[in-house]
């Protein structure tokens, strides 16, 4: 898998579309293995105390929530009643409220000019959660798309919320300024160790949340037209 992610970003870099497409097809077929092969594990090893840790640190990671889920149901009662059952019910319990249909966890950050700014003061407008950076290139290259939905959507009750995973103020703010990001920024200023990074469960970014009105996810992680669309079935 390593070698194949280092192979598909020089194709990348090159633009050879021929074996930029057979490259990625390798990864897809290599991907779909490996899932299938950690399906049938954690499968097998239902009535295992060890493969709790397994689901909790790593498949809810990397996978999606309905995995986490249907690994757990698939549980024995035994281990369910565990100490490290328990835990790991109390675990899907917060990564419910951070997946399609929870009330996202309120945010209370600071934003450039040092004010602090709550997500749940944005109650009332449609709002995208995006977790980014300065130094993250595919965050910057979905800013076009971004803007676009902002450009659009701004003054009918729509508004953007970005969480930087910045830990230096200077190039937080100079990416805001250079790529003219015109709605709201805060930021803890501790990179990867951002406390709200780790309550939304962020391994990667860009990492997008969609809100209602009320502060419930209506959708995660849609990019270009797929996130277009979305916003204007808010407003149609």
């Amino acid at each position: 898998m390593m070698g194949l992610a280092g192979m598909f970003a020089m194709v990348q870099v090159k633009d050879d579309s021929v074996k930029l497409d057979s490259t990625y097809k390798a990864v897809e077929m290599m991907k779909k293995a490996v899932d299938e092969r950690i399906k049938n594990f954690v499968d097998s090893n239902n009535n295992s105390l060890a493969i709790t840790y397994v689901i909790g640190d790593f498949i809810a990671r990397e996978y999606p929530f309905e995995d986490v889920e249907r690994y757990y149901n698939n549980l024995t009662p035994e281990v369910k009643a565990s100490y490290p059952g328990q835990l790991l019910k109390e675990k899907m319990t917060s990564l419910r409220s951070i997946n399609v249909g929870g009330i996202a966890p309120d945010i209370d950050l600071v934003a450039p000019d040092g004010k602090h700014v709550k997500l749940s003061s944005l109650r009332g407008k449609y709002v995208l959660l995006d977790f980014w950076a300065s130094w993250c290139g595919p965050c910057l290259a979905e800013v076009p798309n971004v803007k676009a939905v902002y450009e659009q959507y701004k003054d009918k009750g729509f508004e953007i919320y970005g969480v930087s995973l910045d830990d230096k103020k200077d190039a937080w703010v100079n990416a805001i300024e250079k790529h003219d990001l015109p709605w709201i920024h805060v930021s803890s200023l501790k990179g990867w160790e951002c406390p709200v990074a780790k309550i939304y469960n962020v391994t990667g970014i860009p990492k997008m949340y969609l809100l209602d009105k009320e502060g419930r996810i209506v959708a995660m992680d849609l990019r270009g037209e797929a996130l277009k669309e979305k916003v204007a079935s808010f407003f149609n």
